[in-house]
């Protein structure tokens, strides 16, 4: 346990009735984390009805990816998530599909924490984007290192991602 800005911070698997909490933290990590990388536009854009519904359905259907919450008491602060490679991509390594971390709650350890729950300390890949030099930063402590492996999002403005891989 970690101590927060409001009380401690534990980390725990994420439950049907987080979906709510989750498409919050969802809209907000996105705000903070993309602000001067995707357009204001896109960034006013993102609608939380439609992460809640996303959630709802990721957390309520077949389990396809595994995905844990940090709470600051009983409040989502961030979240992990992690595909089952063997549903997904046969052979290949654990992929992280995401870690979000509000930006209240940075530096606090509990990206450290999402990570360690996701992934433990075996082979991974994750794809991040490449103007994130802030999180490309804390990945490297972790033993990820850009493979060359590029990939364009164009539904999100075109925003260039790299591999990274441990």
């Amino acid at each position: 346990m970690i101590q927060g800005g409001a009380g401690p911070l534990s980390v725990r698997q994420s439950r049907p009735q987080d979906a709510d909490e989750l498409s919050r933290v969802h809209v907000q990590s996105w705000k903070e984390t993309y602000s001067g990388v995707l357009s204001d536009g896109f960034l006013a854009g993102l609608d939380r009805t439609a992460r809640h519904e996303m959630w709802k359905r990721v957390l309520e259907g077949p389990r396809v990816a595994d995905h844990w919450v940090a709470c600051d008491d009983d409040r989502i602060v961030g979240f992990a998530g992690r595909e089952h490679p063997e549903q997904q991509h046969p052979g290949q390594p654990i992929l992280l599909w995401g870690l979000y971390v509000l930006q209240s709650h940075q530096g606090l350890g509990v990206g450290r924490k999402l990570l360690e729950a996701a992934l433990g300390d075996g082979p991974a890949s994750l794809w991040v984007a490449a103007q994130n030099e802030q999180a490309i930063a804390f990945y490297r402590r972790f033993g990820f290192q850009p493979d060359g492996a590029e990939e364009v999002i164009a539904e999100w403005e075109n925003l260039k991602t790299i591999r990274m891989v441990r």
